[in-house]
C-alpha cells in the first residue's frame, strides 16, 4: 500500500506522532512517504532560539528528499499565508506519488485543505487526525474557530474523508463542535509509544545504567526522583514541581527532581533545592534518563512524554485540569491545578515503594497492550484497507 502522511512541520530528533506513525507503518511492509515543510516543530515560537535551537538546530532547514526511519521524508519550501503555514508544492508531490491513502493531521491546516482538494482529483482515501486538547483550546483556537467560516471549511473537509482520529475525548468534542467534523466519522485514537524504545529497566544492564546515571546526577539510592521533560514555560509550568521539591526537602523528605528540556523558567528551577536540569536530548537517548528517575510529574498540560514515561515504568502525577484521565487510571494520581501543597501531598504518597511498584506494573502493561505505536499502526492499516475494499492482512 502506498501511504502519504502530511505534517506541517517536522523535527528528526523528536518523538511525536509525525515521527512515530510513518515509522510504524513502514515497519509493517508498506511504502510510506512523509511530506512536510522545511521548518522545525515550534519554529514560530517566540522563544524558539533559546528553547529549541540548541537542541534541534535552526528553525528553517534545507529542503530535501531522503530515506529516514524506513520511510521517505520529503521536505518542501514553506511560506506564511495570512499567518498560516503553507507547504509550497504539496499538490505536485501528491500528484507525483499517486497514493492510495493520505493521512493528514490537523483538520483546518492549509495542507489538509490541499489534501482534500487533491483527493477529489486523484481518488485516494483521506484520513484526518486532531490533536487539539481542551487545556489549550481557549488560548490558542477558540476565538477564531467559533466562526461559521472555519466550521464550514471543516465540514467540507469532513465530507471528503473516511475517518478523523482525535487523540482524546475532549479533542473529539472540539473536532465535532468547532471544527465541523461529522460525528459518525470520529474515532478516538490515542497517541502511542515506541515500546521497543521506552520500556522499564528490568535487565541487569538497564539497572546498571540506572545506578550509574543516578550517581552522576547526584541522586542517592534512597531519593525519590521526580521527572519532568519538555519546555520550561509558564503554559507547562514545571517550576511548580521544582517549588514542591524545594519545600519537601525543607521538611526533610528525600525527594529530588530531574528536569529535561529548556525554556524561560530554567533559572528559577535551577535555584530550587534538589533540582537538576539536563538539556533536551534526541528521543532515542531519553529512556536511560527516565530509568534514572522514580515518578513522572507534569504540572500543567498534556504531553506525549507522559505516555513514554508510563511505558518506562514511571507512575504519573498530572494536573486535575487535564482531560486524558486514561493516562493515569491505575498508574497515577491527580493534584489540584497550581496548588503546590496538594502536589507535595501526592508526591509524598508515591514515596511508598509498594504503591509505585503497583502503579508501574499497571502502566507498563496498559501501554504495551493498548498504546504501542505498532498496535496503533496495525489498527490504522485495517481502517485503510477497509476503505480501499482490501482484505486485511493477518
Amino acid at each position: 500500500m502506498r501511504i502519504v502522511i502530511i505534517s506541517d512541520w517536522f523535527a528528526e530528533k523528536m518523538g511525536y506522532a509525525e515521527n512515530a506513525l510513518p515509522k510504524a507503518l513502514a515497519s509493517l511492509g508498506h511504502e510510506v512517504h512523509l511530506i512536510t515543510s522545511n521548518v522545525q516543530v515550534y519554529f514560530n515560537s517566540p522563544t524558539y532560539k533559546e528553547t529549541y535551537e540548541p537542541f534541534i538546530g535552526p528553525a528553517i532547514v534545507d529542503c530535501t528528499v531522503k530515506s529516514f526511519d524506513g520511510y521517505t521524508l520529503h521536505r518542501l519550501p514553506h511560506k506564511i499565508v495570512r499567518g498560516r503555514l503553507h507547504i509550497v508544492g504539496l499538490a505536485n508531490v501528491i500528484q507525483q506519488l499517486r497514493p492510495e491513502i493520505v493521512q493528514a493531521f490537523e483538520v483546518l491546516s492549509l495542507s489538509t485543505q490541499v489534501a482534500a482538494i487533491m483527493k477529489l482529483k486523484l481518488g485516494y482515501k483521506l484520513f484526518l487526525q486532531s490533536h487539539i486538547h481542551a487545556s489549550v483550546f481557549d488560548t490558542r483556537h477558540k476565538l477564531h474557530l467559533k466562526s461559521l467560516l472555519y466550521k464550514s471549511i471543516g465540514r467540507l473537509i469532513s465530507l471528503t474523508t473516511e475517518k478523523c482520529y482525535p487523540i482524546s475525548q475532549d479533542a473529539a468534542e472540539i473536532a465535532i463542535n468547532f471544527l465541523g467534523i461529522q460525528k459518525g466519522k470520529i474515532e478516538i485514537n490515542s497517541l502511542g509509544v515506541d515500546t521497543d524504545l521506552f520500556c522499564p529497566p528490568l535487565t541487569p544492564e538497564s539497572q546498571q545504567i540506572r545506578a550509574e546515571l543516578r550517581q552522576q546526577l547526584g541522586f542517592a539510592n534512597s531519593d525519590l526522583v521526580c521527572l519532568y521533560s519538555g519546555r520550561f514555560s509558564e503554559d507547562k509550568n514545571p517550576l511548580l514541581l521544582a517549588q514542591a521539591i524545594d519545600q519537601l526537602i525543607a521538611r526533610g523528605v528525600a525527594v529530588r527532581g530531574l528536569f529535561i528540556g529548556n525554556g524561560p523558567q530554567a533559572a528559577a528551577i535551577q535555584a530550587c533545592k534538589g533540582c537538576v536540569i539536563t538539556p533536551f536530548v534526541p528521543v532515542r537517548d531519553l529512556p536511560p534518563l527516565y530509568w534514572a528517575t522514580d515518578i513522572g510529574v507534569w504540572p500543567k498540560q498534556e504531553s506525549t512524554s507522559q505516555l513514554d514515561a508510563a511505558a518506562a515504568g514511571l507512575p504519573l502525577i498530572l494536573s486535575h485540569h487535564v482531560y486524558v484521565r486514561e493516562r493515569i487510571n491505575g498508574n497515577g494520581l491527580l493534584f489540584e491545578d497550581n496548588d503546590v501543597q496538594n502536589l507535595m501531598m501526592q508526591i509524598q504518597i508515591l514515596t511508598d515503594p509498594q504503591i509505585r511498584h503497583r502503579f508501574s506494573q499497571y502502566g507498563v502493561e496498559k501501554i504495551r497492550t493498548q498504546l504501542s505505536w505498532q498496535r496503533i499502526a496495525q489498527q490504522r492499516l485495517k481502517d485503510y484497507e477497509a476503505a480501499l475494499g482490501k482484505t486485511t492482512k493477518g
